[in-house]
């Protein structure tokens, strides 16, 4: 028999207590996480459920879906921003994690979610073999600010520091605030961005529901370039544990000229550093990384001048219920995605 009690909806005093036993950051396994996805979204349910053992938790994981009309949407473990489960090292940890993985399960076929995709850093033998197979690969690009401010400076690409320097010398400065205000200014650049590039960002509420958050342990932050006192660059930055997480930024193209992006990233990165974090979470990056015919190979050119590193991430899935999905869900969201191209 196992000598572990797996807690549903565990306390955030539990919860945190062993999530930051783990010095690095796991954004979308945080308790803040989950509640910021709730908030952005009535749809949403978040499952959290906690291992004990011995009177003292082992280990973690937190899922989210969309619930609608009686079914839930895809199950999802972690992603770009995070991984789970989250399990102590210790002999029974394979235990640990496959008790887990089947508790939610259990859960999601409960309430009628029919798959699930669970995020890791690695290949995993206990998802494999619960019968999740391999659905996807990609990149994370983070930069290490475990050096002082010097040293980092002096580690970046020496066309950042040119750019860097030109910013400032143009009259560029950089201002960082958490009201209103600035989150309406920097999602303004972002759509702006989105539209240029081609890419559609979060919607609004997502970044308002994060800063409510977050902004309450210090930990949401808005990064703001000016030229001669004009928005004209802006970043969304969340942190956790060891990790500043730059969400999304945006820009205004006209700007381009006096390089805003640079001295605004530097900042932020500069402003985690003095925090002793030790990354700044860069987002996606494909697998393979882009290459010069790529379309988005400008983008990856730019990201790789701050000469951090690259971490694979692997997305394991499985269909839980493959008869529910098939006469039932795939009919359902071809009508309900057709009835929303039309406006209902």
């Amino acid at each position: 028999m196992s000598g572990h009690k797996i807690v549903d909806n565990p306390s955030s005093e539990d919860w945190c207590s062993f999530l930051n036993r783990f010095a690095s950051g796991n954004l979308q396994q945080s308790f803040e996480f989950g509640e910021a996805a709730k908030a952005f979204n009535p749809h949403t349910k978040v499952v959290r459920l906690l291992s004990i053992g011995e009177n003292s938790p082992v280990g973690l994981v937190q899922a989210r879906y969309n619930a609608r009309f009686g079914f839930g949407d895809k199950l999802e473990v972690g992603g770009v921003y995070g991984n789970g489960p989250v399990v102590a090292d210790s002999e029974n940890k394979e235990r640990v994690l496959s008790e887990l993985i089947e508790t939610l399960e259990k859960h999601a076929i409960r309430n009628r979610v029919s798959e699930a995709f669970v995020y890791q850093l690695g290949k995993n033998d206990v998802l494999e073999s619960a019968g999740y197979t391999l659905f996807d690969t990609f990149n994370v690009y983070r930069v290490s600010l475990r050096e002082n401010v010097g040293e980092l400076w002096s580690r970046i690409d020496h066309n950042k520091r040119r750019n860097i320097r030109k910013a400032q010398e143009q009259g560029v400065d950089v201002v960082q605030d958490t009201n209103y205000n600035a989150l309406v200014s920097f999602y303004d650049m972002l759509k702006i961005s989105g539209a240029r590039a081609e890419f559609i960002p979060q919607p609004f509420n997502y970044f308002y529901a994060l800063l409510k958050v977050f902004e309450k342990s210090g930990n949401a932050k808005i990064f703001l370039a000016r030229l001669k006192g004009r928005r004209v660059a802006g970043v969304f930055v969340v942190v956790h544990g060891d990790t500043a997480y730059a969400l999304a930024a945006g820009s205004q193209e006209e700007s381009w000229k006096v390089r805003p992006n640079d001295i605004l990233h530097w900042t932020a990165m500069k402003s985690a550093c003095e925090e002793r974090l030790s990354y700044y979470h860069m987002g996606h990056v494909s697998e393979p990384p882009p290459t010069e015919s790529s379309s988005t190979w400008g983008l990856w050119r730019w990201k790789r001048e701050w000469n951090g590193q690259l971490e694979k991430k692997l997305v394991y899935h499985k269909i839980y219920m493959p008869k529910f999905r098939k006469f039932v869900l795939t009919p359902y969201e071809k009508t309900y995605n057709a009835l929303r191209k039309v406006g209902f």
